[in-house]
């Protein structure tokens, strides 16, 4: 398995908020080194190849993941949460999931 980090870095040069919060999240839960690759949607560059793996796997907000695995299939995880229960069998909150669903679905209004 190879798993592709694709963060964000905002046209002033710093890293989105998100994308910060998952790197530490990841080096908090020692799953940083599971991470093959890093790289950036860089605002400043629209050629970056965070730019070209968005536009590839047709995502629209980063950070996402990509997971390519032994047997050549590969999956996109949008979601934090969820990448973290699939891939690395983490216990994640019910709570947590909902927040990043809503967060990503503005449009949703769960009651």
């Amino acid at each position: 398995m190879n798993i592709t980090l694709v963060k964000k870095i905002k046209l002033d040069g710093t890293p989105c908020p998100k994308s910060a919060n998952v790197l530490e999240d990841l080096e908090k839960l020692g799953l940083l080194d599971c991470i093959d690759e890093i790289v950036a949607v860089d605002e400043r560059e629209q050629l970056s190849k965070g730019f070209i793996l968005a536009l590839k796997h047709k995502v629209e907000a980063a950070p996402f993941f990509i997971v390519n695995n032994d047997d050549g299939s590969s999956h996109v995880y949008k979601a934090y949460y969820r990448f973290l229960k699939e891939v690395f069998h983490q216990e994640v909150s019910a709570s947590k999931e909902i927040l990043e669903m809503m967060d990503q679905n503005l449009d949703l209004d769960f009651i």
